[in-house]
């Protein structure tokens, strides 16, 4: 859900005006390209000659770009990226490049920050919202 949440988030205006207080994106990552072309389960196939035509690029014909590193770059609001050093989906590397695309094109960079979980935590992809630490990381 990161990246449909962060493109509604670019486009979310409520009808008084007002945007959204803020947003949070859990273990994201840049593109789906991207995505595709770092996650362990398509390790093996990236070596075969077409791998990126057969894969990445028909995900784009058909349309899906997933783009959370274009839609982070119209927000306004403050934005907090997560992800835990042991994430065996998605790498961390995606979320740091996705803080960075976002730090470039904030005005107040002070608005962006990016928080890593070390790998003694065991939080993987899926349960950086069980730390008992993140209510206070979060205000």
């Amino acid at each position: 859900g990161t990246a449909p949440q962060s493109h509604a988030h670019s486009h979310l205006t409520l009808p008084s005006g007002v945007q959204v207080d803020a947003v949070v994106l859990e273990s994201p990552y840049t593109n789906i390209r991207d995505a595709g072309a770092n996650i362990p389960i398509t390790k093996i196939y990236r070596q075969f000659p077409g791998f990126e035509y057969l894969i990445l690029d028909s995900m784009a014909r058909a349309g899906m770009f997933f783009r959370s590193d274009e839609n982070v770059k119209v927000l306004g609001c403050p934005l907090l990226i997560l992800h835990a050093e042991d994430d065996g989906v998605l790498p961390p590397k995606l979320g740091r490049k996705l803080y960075e695309t976002a730090r470039e094109a904030y005005k107040d960079k002070s608005k962006v920050k990016f928080i890593t979980f070390p790998q003694k935590l065991g939080l993987g992809h899926d349960y950086i919202s069980f730390n008992p630490e993140l209510p206070a990381l979060v205000k």
